[in-house]
């Protein structure tokens, strides 16, 4: 109560203070202009300088009354703006007309009590497609992307009113001075309903109107503002993200093809068809492109409404009752719409007709919970993006869709990447090739269990069999079946439906990169291996040194990363992407890092105009937070003439101690300091790495780190629940594979581990706890999966055993031998 008394001769004050400076500007001055040159209303100009020749006067006093009005528009402009971005603080260089609008404006909001930024529409007159536009959107929807144990946005929190032409790079750069922070943004945004029947889905795509939530450390209005002039968002380089751009490919796509990538890292964490370190440097940048892109709404609402379509389209004894002829698909944030080349008003129940019965329509609200279930288009390509939404072509057995124009080869390119990208797309066969071998013999096999053919090329080269069992993508100037697209490097047109869309165009360095990071279409991996030795980098890592922390040690094996042992405070601003920073350059310690590369893979795109800029900044800022060692050397260097970076040695990682540690445990004679060894390598594991980080950090999965890491750790906490178990320390046995399942959740080996010790104690119960784990975390995984025959056989083994009371230490790994040391 004592402050609201307190605030009322404050907001009183600034009423007054706002009434005097719009008296002043509006009414003083115009007064003045009357006395001194005359009324131009009444004829009256240079009536009050009788000796001056009245034409020159005239010309003067029309001048000077001209300037005037120019002042007045130029300080309702400023105001609005002051008022519609919440900021009613004047700069010291402000000019005079920014300060009395900033006077205004406090004026205003006080009255009105508006604390907030306010969503006016812009671009008043302009002629934009129709769009809900409301004044203020409150969000209260937990997005998608939001990271475990981060608590929902609170209404006080700061928002932004987007306007037309903005991105969420744009955004980002104007509000954190680094573009690449596009990711924080989508993670508190992805998900959310935005009023008028739409949600943001897909962070390539958001609507004048929207008011999305900025994360914690934006900066205020104010301080965005630069020698007294407003400042907007900048334009992004192109109406894409630039990682779009890159990669030549919609954000739908990049989500599937990052999901693929991760679900073959996660699932096959210790095979050796995925040695991320054996990739090209291209391979590796596009994963980590990719990996910004994971968990986009907007791919889970496609293939949902895909599937609904498959089960709604089903009569009670399973066959089609209705085959609509589909010409395209459009994810927009409205939901999912399916065109249809004739006119059919009868929707399938979910579905609703639209636009006089030429489409079907779902929300996204609609799909959510949807149940797995075949598609009724497994080949569906991407082929570009407008501003209603992403736009994709269906197709079936004996549909050919030619890509003519310049700009063909480039968007055969992305179609072709991006049939790889679904959930189904194992049951996809591309080939190009027309005497393939084992694209002939699935032609022979059954329909229903038969794969989907996708064939590139001319169709003039398939046999008439083939051909109608096949989908066809040309570029040969060959009828199309219903659809035919014309692209070139500035749009794609969908000949007969009229529309004009973005198209999708990958360079063929990009392709490559992308089959050697991701398996082809079809393809199904083989069955995960155990956890190999440590990695052989780790075995050329100083020994002693990297057993016991530095001056200053970075801390990733835990939910938020940090740096530990700083010399001062990083500045809030520059905090996360210094810490970022300085954690890959110590991991990859004693190499030197090109400045083009931490730019790239650490602060976002290379592309982007003030990366070069942001590097230096959060380089400067991460030198002085580290400061110099005992004999006065920086522990972070400055960057050399030629652009390379390097920490010092004495910059230590927790993960690198990790191997070090588990390293040393392997070398270990006595088996109760390998246990040692073993448990200090796994107490440095505080909780799941990098949960928390909502950008950037791309590059630990992508180059492998992490799942090095997991494989040392898994491998160490089995071996020690081996000699745990023979010594009795059952629970210490269990701590260590929980500690590894914070790592790696997925590890079969974990769970076989836990259920030998299980066993080995005799404790039935946990027998079966521990197979219904593994069950749960397989089928997590990977939905409708089984535990390897490996594990269930396993399990059979360990069950006949405990229950008739028989001990089972030939169930058990092998005793531990230690490895001999070098």
């Amino acid at each position: 109560m004592d402050r609201r008394r307190a605030r009322r001769p404050s907001k009183v004050l600034d009423v007054a203070g706002a009434a005097v400076a719009a008296l002043l500007a509006f009414t003083a001055v115009p007064a003045v202009l009357v006395l001194v040159v005359g009324n131009p209303l009444s004829g009256g100009l240079g009536h009050a300088w009788r000796p001056v020749p009245r034409d020159a006067l005239c010309a003067l006093a029309l001048a000077a009354w001209v300037a005037w009005v120019a002042c007045c528009a130029q300080l309702v402009r400023t105001v609005v703006e002051h008022v519609r971005h919440g900021d009613v603080g004047p700069l010291g260089n402000a000019s005079v007309v920014d300060r009395i609008a900033a006077r205004i404006a406090i004026g205003v909001l006080a009255l009105t009590g508006v604390g907030a930024p306010l969503a006016f529409p812009s671009g008043a007159g302009a002629t934009t497609p129709a769009v809900p536009q409301p004044s203020r959107v409150v969000v209260t929807v937990r997005p998608l992307l939001m990271a475990p144990g981060t608590p929902p946005p609170s209404p006080a929190e700061a928002k932004y009113a987007v306007r037309p032409g903005d991105t969420l790079w744009s955004i980002a750069e104007a509000q954190s001075a680094d573009g690449a922070d596009w990711t924080a943004l989508a993670a508190l945004n992805l998900g959310r309903e935005m009023g008028g029947g739409t949600r943001f889905v897909d962070p390539d795509h958001i609507r004048a109107g929207w008011s999305l939530v900025l994360p914690a450390d934006a900066r205020p209005p104010r301080e965005r503002r630069d020698s007294g002039r407003t400042s907007a968002p900048r334009q992004a380089l192109t109406s894409h993200l630039p990682e779009l751009v890159a990669l030549g490919m919609g954000s739908l796509a990049c989500a599937g093809l990052a999901r693929r990538a991760r679900r073959r890292r996660q699932g096959h964490p210790f095979a050796g068809d995925l040695d991320i370190g054996r990739l090209s440097e291209g391979a590796v940048d596009a994963a980590v492109l990719l990996s910004r892109f994971e968990d986009v709404p907007a791919l889970a609402s496609f293939e949902a409404a895909n599937c609904l379509l498959g089960r709604s389209l089903l009569d009670r004894q399973g066959r089609r009752a209705l085959d609509p002829a589909a010409r395209a698909i459009c994810v927009s944030p409205s939901g999912v719409t399916l065109w249809l080349a004739t006119p059919r008003a009868d929707a399938p129940d979910g579905w609703v007709p639209v636009m006089g019965g030429n489409g079907w329509h779902v929300d996204h609200a609609a799909l959510a919970g949807q149940e797995p279930f075949s598609p009724l288009y497994p080949v569906v390509v991407p082929v570009g993006d407008d501003e209603e939404g992403t736009w994709l072509v269906p197709l079936g057995p004996g549909d050919v869709l030619p890509l003519l124009g310049e700009s063909a080869p480039s968007l055969r390119r992305a179609a072709r990447s991006a049939l790889g990208a679904w959930a189904w797309s194992d049951s996809i066969m591309v080939v190009d090739d027309p005497h393939d071998p084992d694209f002939l013999s699935e032609v022979e096999a059954d329909p229903p269990v038969a794969r989907h053919l996708v064939f590139f090329g001319d169709p003039a080269s398939l046999s008439p069999e083939v051909a109608r069992r096949s989908a066809v993508v040309t570029t040969a100037a060959v009828p199309a079946s219903d659809l035919t697209i014309l692209v070139d490097r500035h749009g794609a047109t969908l000949h007969p439906m009229g529309r004009v869309v973005r198209p999708h165009l990958q360079s063929a360095e990009v392709a490559r990169h992308l089959e050697e990071l991701l398996p082809q279409a079809g393809v199904r991996a083989s069955e995960p291996l155990d956890a190999p030795s440590v990695p052989a980098r780790a075995s050329v890592l100083p020994r002693i040194e990297v057993l016991a922390p530095g001056p200053v040690d970075v801390r990733l094996l835990t939910m938020t990363p940090r740096l530990e042992g700083l010399r001062e405070e990083l500045p809030p601003n520059r905090a996360r992407r210094a810490v970022e920073l300085v954690a890959y350059l110590a991991l990859h310690q004693p190499d030197v890092i090109t400045s083009d590369r931490l730019r790239t893979r650490v602060l976002g795109s290379s592309d982007a105009d003030a990366a070069s800029k942001t590097l230096f900044n959060t380089a400067y800022a991460a030198r002085r937070a580290l400061g110099a060692d005992e004999h006065g050397e920086l522990l972070f260097p400055a960057g050399t003439r030629n652009g390379l970076y390097q920490v010092s040695s004495k910059v230590t990682v927790d993960v690198q101690r990790a191997v070090a540690l588990a390293a040393e445990g392997k070398t270990q004679d006595d088996a109760d300091l390998a246990i040692a060894c073993f448990r200090a390598a796994l107490d440095l594991v505080e909780g799941e790495p990098l949960a928390n980080a909502l950008s950037g950090y791309s590059w630990w999965e992508a180059e492998g780190h992490g799942g090095r890491i997991a494989a040392v750790l898994v491998d160490a906490a089995c071996t020690m629940a081996a000699l745990a178990s023979d010594s009795g320390h059952f629970e210490l046995g269990r701590w260590g594979l929980e500690r590894a399942r914070l790592v790696e959740p997925y590890s079969e080996a974990l769970s076989r581990s836990a259920m030998q010790l299980a066993a080995a104690e005799g404790d039935a119960d946990r027998l079966r706890l521990e197979w219904r784990e593994c069950q749960r975390r397989v089928d997590a995984l990977d939905p409708g999966s089984s535990p390897s025959p490996r594990t269930e056989s396993l399990y059979g083994e360990l069950s006949r055993r405990v229950l008739v009371g028989v001990t089972v230490p030939d169930a058990l790994p092998p005793r531990y031998t230690p490895a001999t040391s070098d």
